[in-house]
């Protein structure tokens, strides 16, 4: 069945507009009577006694305080995946289960009145907005080590904002192992591993089953709710927010509940998401419109994973910039967590290769070793692009990401302990060697020799070597350099260079009288000149005292780690 006729189908089902209960007229003791799927499509109904109004919680925000009854709930509690089911007074719809509390000893709910949510319809469009702290700075991308706590927070973007209390959102994983879900549930909540279903019985009608898909693919991740009402091609769900961004393009799926677990923290339906049947386009606090047979653009994500054996995932994310570098985390994480675990120790060799619309395209490596290995993976990805998609210079449209991960089981990380000069004493234009004494995670130190020839220019006075791992060099550089882009080609330019841990490097800094201008480093100015400079007070302008005379750069086969300085002097040529 095509997807034109599928919607005509679904369009076709659409039931008359149900009359509301205004929120004027609902006191305590007013009953009615909830629908939502407990097992399979099916909606079912459960009882609903209005204990009174929440009123205005905020300016524009009312909710209905409700006691829930029937189907299990009096044990189990407000279930996750019941956010939107609708709730009817006689003929009239009332509103929307909304929220709930953790651990409480009675099915408590807040319920959304349904004048809110149709109220959606009217509302103008919002553009997406990216809150201030999802801006990834320069700095970020240059962590030599990644933490645990840093990448949750990093993740927790795609949890959004439920409104008055913990939702009754289902966060649904498939194809992700524990680790992976583990690590998405301490950013966002409970996540369950859901299965698929390809059945398109189901219509979008009050009280069935339905998915926002953020990743679609062979891995997925959709966050599951219910139906509250249908009105004509638009589709109202949830109840609350789901990411607080404003209006967004996301895929609308079809889901089946598997089955329901009772929880003494916060009980939680088991869903297989479905089909893809449209699009949620608009996000407020009231809950999400959804509209059948509109295509939610999605940007391709293809992640090849090699180790023991060789797996390739083929999948979609939802163009939503400020949760880029989010989905593409998560995506990483779940297919390492697929193919090999993502715990434990391990080496994982990156490459991504991202195409942009109207540019090159961008290439990015790096190598990550020991447990966290794949943790760092997922927040360098999560920060790269992130800085990518967000950044305040100019729109970058990503059409389409590219990401190869070479697994070994063995972790071989090696520290850079020290580097021995063949001299201290030098003269520009000679040539020196340096021993650099590395000390690898198991086995005998050795050392490894390097030799440069030291720059011709060379004034008398101290010259320091720096020896590291290609990410303490780059970290130095943007130290150094005083780094601040004014330009997209500049972030680009930056993002392209970055090297990798398995890159031993040498950066030779001598003292200087410099400026960084609008992102451009001028290293050896005139006194007069940079006086002007100076003088003016410009924005974006930063004094240099030292500046890079020279670098030298080689591959190694081992992860590095750590950053040594040596220091020379320089005497004058021929000089004793």
């Amino acid at each position: 069945m095509t997807v034109g006729l599928l919607a005509w189908l679904l369009l076709a089902a659409a039931p008359p507009v149900v009359p509301v209960v205004p929120l004027s007229e609902v006191e305590p003791g007013l009953k009615g009577l909830g629908w939502s799927v407990f097992v399979g499509h099916e909606p079912e109904q459960f009882e609903v006694e209005v204990l009174g109004v929440w009123n205005k919680v905020s300016p524009d925000t009312s909710y209905i305080l409700s006691r829930l009854s029937g189907h299990g709930l009096e044990e189990s509690g407000v279930i996750a995946g019941m956010s939107g089911s609708p709730v009817y007074v006689g003929d009239r719809l009332l509103g929307a289960i909304a929220f709930s509390w953790p651990f409480a000893s009675e099915a408590i709910a807040g319920i959304t009145p349904i004048e809110s949510m149709r109220a959606l319809a009217n509302v103008p469009a919002m553009p997406v907005r990216t809150a201030a702290g999802d801006v990834v700075a320069v700095s970020d991308l240059l962590r030599p080590q990644a933490s645990r706590e840093q990448l949750v927070a990093g993740l927790a973007r795609l949890g959004g904002d439920g409104g008055a209390g913990p939702v009754g959102l289902l966060w649904s994983a498939v194809g992700f192992g524990d680790t992976s879900r583990e690590l998405l549930g301490e950013a966002v909540g409970t996540v369950v591993a859901a299965g698929r279903t390809e059945d398109a019985a189901v219509g979008l009608q009050p009280g069935d089953a339905v998915a926002a898909v953020l990743i679609d693919g062979d891995l997925r991740l959709a966050a599951t709710g219910t139906v509250t009402d249908r009105l004509g091609d638009s589709v109202l769900a949830f109840g609350h927010s789901f990411l607080s961004l404003g209006d967004v393009e996301v895929p609308m799926a079809a889901a089946e509940i598997v089955a329901v677990v009772p929880s003494l923290a916060s009980s939680f339906k088991i869903a297989n998401v479905g089909r893809v049947l449209g699009s949620f386009d608009r996000d407020r606090p009231a809950g999400i419109r959804g509209t059948v047979g509109a295509e939610a653009p999605m940007v391709p994500l293809d992640i090849e994973v090699r180790g023991a054996s060789t797996r390739r995932f083929e999948m979609r994310l939802a163009r939503i910039p400020p949760l880029a570098g989010a989905l593409v985390a998560s995506a990483v994480l779940g297919a390492i967590d697929a193919v090999g675990g993502a715990g434990g120790e391990q080496r994982l060799d990156l490459r991504a290769e991202m195409t942009l619309a109207g540019r090159p395209p961008l290439v990015i490596e790096q190598t990550f070793d020991g447990a966290g290995a794949s943790i760092g993976v997922a927040l360098h990805l999560l920060n790269v692009v992130g800085f990518l998609a967000n950044n305040a210079l100019s729109e970058v449209e990503i059409d389409s990401i590219a990401i190869e991960l070479e697994q070994s089981r063995e972790r071989s990380s090696t520290r850079i302990v020290a580097a021995h000069p063949s001299r201290r004493i030098v003269e520009p234009g000679s040539m020196l060697d340096l021993m650099v004494e590395l000390d690898p995670y198991r086995g005998e130190s050795r050392r490894h020799r390097l030799s440069l020839r030291l720059p011709r220019d060379l004034q008398p006075g101290r010259y320091m070597l720096l020896v590291g791992d290609g990410t303490s060099i780059d970290v130095a550089r943007l130290e150094i350099e005083k780094f601040e882009p004014t330009r997209l080609s500049q972030v680009l330019e930056f993002l392209s260079g970055l090297h990798s841990r398995s890159q031993l490097a040498v950066l030779g800094v001598a003292r200087a009288r410099g400026l960084a201008v609008d992102g451009e480093t001028l290293p050896r100015l005139p006194g007069s000149i940079r006086e002007i400079w100076g003088a003016g007070a410009r924005s974006g302008v930063t004094g240099l005292r030292t500046a890079i005379r020279q670098e030298l750069w080689e591959n190694l086969d081992v992860p590095l780690e750590g950053l040594v300085r040596v220091d020379l002097m320089v005497r004058a040529e021929g000089s004793r």
